[in-house]
């Protein structure tokens, strides 16, 4: 094989496994870069929350969350009936979830990590709180108000 024949061979291999290498990092890295989603729902909830949710979404409202140490904000949460996605993020230094369990809702979000659940919220008042042994004490609970 001449050299000419051999580099462009080389070369194409290259780009071969280059693009092989882009083609698995962009199908690796669906959501925002760290970020983590864990759920378990009522069967017939939509399990499409792996995938991200923009707030101006034709598919619904956003609830979006903030967990800290022992502390849910905003504080009440208020949210509109129909389907809605919520997003806890976790800016605390430990770990947190946020449990409805009338919804059959419960988020985990490690420390610095979001996650997400599409649900359809029904009127009513939920109560709400971190599952993670003491924090409920320690006053992480509070009310979801759905009108």
């Amino acid at each position: 094989m001449s050299f000419a024949k051999r580099a462009m061979s080389t070369a194409m291999g290259t780009v071969s496994i280059a693009a092989a290498l882009l083609l698995v990092t962009s199908c690796s890295s669906v959501g925002a870069p760290g970020a983590s989603s864990a759920t378990s729902m009522a069967p017939g909830m939509d399990m499409s929350s792996h995938s991200p949710s923009p707030a101006s979404s034709s598919r619904g409202a956003e609830l979006a969350i903030e967990a800290t140490e022992y502390a849910f904000s905003p504080a009440p949460l208020k949210a509109a009936a129909g389907e809605t996605t919520i997003k806890l993020t976790n800016k605390g230094a430990m770990d947190h979830d946020l449990t409805i369990d009338a919804l059959n809702v419960h988020l985990t979000a490690t420390a610095g990590k979001t996650a997400q659940a599409t649900v359809t919220l029904k009127p009513g008042t939920y109560q709400v709180y971190c599952s993670v042994a003491g924090h409920r004490q320690s006053g992480m609970q509070g009310t979801l108000t759905v009108s």
